[in-house]
């Protein structure tokens, strides 16, 4: 009899391949796909996850394209023993989680994780996020999850709001730019109008007053732990808006206080 793989070692290569032909059949963005893996896993990267992870997300993207996830007779074809763990059996949904997932699913949370990162809503669950959508286009759920006419819709109702009421200033997309590049251009436009919105309220301290970004690319990098903008990686940025959207958050509710 064949020993099983080990499931706490690296993804194979043949199931990082697997990933990737199934994203290029979702059409996934590397942005999106990355938001994917990370809401699977908790990892940013294909290369970073282990063969267990490796293989919950190949099922994951194989519902998504349609095709019936693998039943795994052997860790070497999907990565997940043929009994599962009861450490990596699926845990009940958190209070205010939704099955918020297709290919749009992941990009449509990331954006409303900065609204509430932006201090334009309160509540950051998936409920929240299905009723906004729900209110905002008529399209009920979970059809802009599956539908690109709809899921545009929800996403460019949700992108414009967040222009309106937490001022970002979203960037248009260059030609010439990687999904790489252009998703890091999103993301500082996102801690850019946090920072500014601090500023407004005067919760942080800017060494020159007309050139207040200055200030803001000191506190990143330190936040970050990196020389310069350039060294950042996806998961960077996150820790820095999640940082800042922790003092914005704060900074509003004491504003708000009689």
């Amino acid at each position: 009899m064949t020993a099983a793989a080990p499931t706490s070692g690296p993804a194979s290569s043949r199931q990082i391949g697997a990933m990737h032909a199934l994203k290029a059949r979702l059409g996934l963005d590397d942005a999106a796909y990355r938001d994917l893996i990370e809401g699977l896993t908790g990892q940013r990267s294909a290369r970073a996850l282990t063969g267990a992870q490796a293989g919950v997300v190949i099922d994951h993207l194989k519902v998504l394209s349609g095709q019936r996830p693998n039943v795994p007779r052997t860790a070497f074809e999907s990565g997940l023993p043929a009994t599962l763990p009861a450490s990596l059996a699926p845990e009940p949904l958190a209070k205010g989680a939704l099955t918020i997932d297709g290919p749009y699913g992941a990009k449509l949370r990331a954006l409303w994780i900065a609204a509430h990162d932006l201090g334009v809503v309160r509540d950051r669950t998936d409920v929240a996020l299905v009723r906004f959508v729900e209110r905002q286009t008529k399209i009920a759920h979970p059809r802009w999850l599956r539908d690109a006419a709809d899921a545009m819709k929800a996403i460019e109702a949700l992108k414009g709001w967040i222009a309106r009421e937490g001022g970002v200033d979203w960037p248009a997309r260059d030609k010439q730019q990687t999904n790489e590049q252009h998703a890091a251009e999103v993301k500082r436009a996102v801690i850019t109008a946090q920072w500014l919105g601090l500023v407004k309220l005067g919760a942080v301290r800017v060494y020159i007053a007309a050139r207040p970004l200055e200030s803001l690319d000191g506190y990143a990098l330190k936040v970050a732990g990196r020389p310069g903008w350039a060294q950042f990686q996806p998961h960077d940025y996150a820790v820095v808006q999640a940082a800042l959207g922790r003092k914005l958050r704060k900074a509003l509710a004491g504003r708000a206080k009689p």
